[in-house]
């Protein structure tokens, strides 16, 4: 199974905020907001740095 570079960055950050959520909040709705805030800005910083990158050659 062969899975794209975005798959497996939305896989990351989907484990990566769960872990953060469930270690660092109290309780179940700021864990819930927590963890998509974290998912969020792990998307877009990742897609900014992407962008940021795509003009300079390999």
């Amino acid at each position: 199974m062969v899975i794209s570079h975005f798959t497996a960055l939305v896989i990351f950050a989907i484990c990566v905020s769960m872990v953060f959520a469930l270690s660092s909040k109290e309780t179940t709705r700021d864990r819930l907001r927590y963890g998509i805030f974290v998912f969020v800005i792990f998307l877009v910083v990742s897609l900014g740095l992407g962008w940021l990158m795509a003009p300079f050659p390999r």
